[in-house]
């Protein structure tokens, strides 16, 4: 059986790459910069007003570059996950969508499915779209650079109605869901009433197969929607798979 078929939008992936080297160099000349600043007392206020922000934008700046940085990323980790998957499936990276980027998007027989993703780790509370993640002190200190919880609620309320709308744009007819995933392996969720699936990453290949087919939603439909998602620059696809040609005997 062939594996789920992968589209990536690789030219989002360096321009993010990019961004977040920016950030973190920018918030490091100010962190540095204030220790010069700082020596006249007369500049004693502007220096602890430009030293935060360096603080904020050195932050923001590493906590990107980890995250496109990372080997394996996001994407790979569900991609290695869904190996498994036969290739009816297909899942594009970072499609642009509308006014924003969804990051991961599964097109399947039944429908399209928005996954949001998160790869904390700890023990993660969620009370209907009310998330938290526990930890103080010295841990929230050192992981303030690194992945944070956000909101998977809103983020996959805001990503299901922007591709909802992208598709009506398209005049395609095709349910959209969402579903929220915790990639890393050491996370441990207590999850009551959430709005969206709440999934372990080792669960998604279960749950895309429990995913009831839509019978309308013919294979060239599904075509036609992979094509528009993979619209840009630099989008890695999958290969289309060539015939091998019979091998013919020479006579004896």
């Amino acid at each position: 059986m062939n594996c789920m078929r992968v589209v990536r939008h690789n030219g989002f992936i360096k321009s993010r790459k990019r961004r977040a080297r920016w950030v973190a160099l920018i918030g490091f000349a100010l962190l540095t910069s204030t220790l010069w600043i700082a020596l006249n007392p007369s500049y004693i206020l502007p220096a602890y007003g430009m030293m935060l922000i360096g603080f904020i934008l050195f932050n923001m700046g590493m906590r990107q570059l980890g995250k496109w940085s990372r080997n394996p990323r996001n994407d790979q980790l569900i991609d290695n996950e869904l190996r498994i998957v036969s290739d009816k499936y297909f899942i594009v990276h970072y499609p642009p969508i509308g006014r924003r980027q969804v990051e991961h998007v599964i097109v399947h027989p039944g429908g399209v499915l928005v996954l949001v993703a998160r790869e904390i780790d700890g023990d993660v509370f969620a009370n209907g779209d009310s998330w938290r993640k526990t930890g103080a002190g010295l841990r929230r200190f050192f992981t303030f650079s690194g992945p944070q919880l956000g909101s998977p609620s809103r983020e996959a309320s805001e990503g299901e109605a922007e591709l909802d709308h992208f598709l009506e744009e398209q005049s395609l007819s095709v349910d959209v869901e969402a579903a929220i995933v915790f990639l890393h392996p050491q996370v441990h969720l207590q999850v009551e009433a959430p709005s969206y699936p709440v999934l372990h990453l080792d669960e998604v290949p279960g749950f895309l197969q429990q995913l009831a087919p839509d019978p309308t939603f013919t294979s060239s439909e599904r075509d036609r929607l992979v094509d528009l998602l993979a619209e840009g620059e630099e989008v890695e696809r999958p290969m289309t798979p060539q015939m091998r040609r019979p091998v013919k005997r020479r006579a004896a």
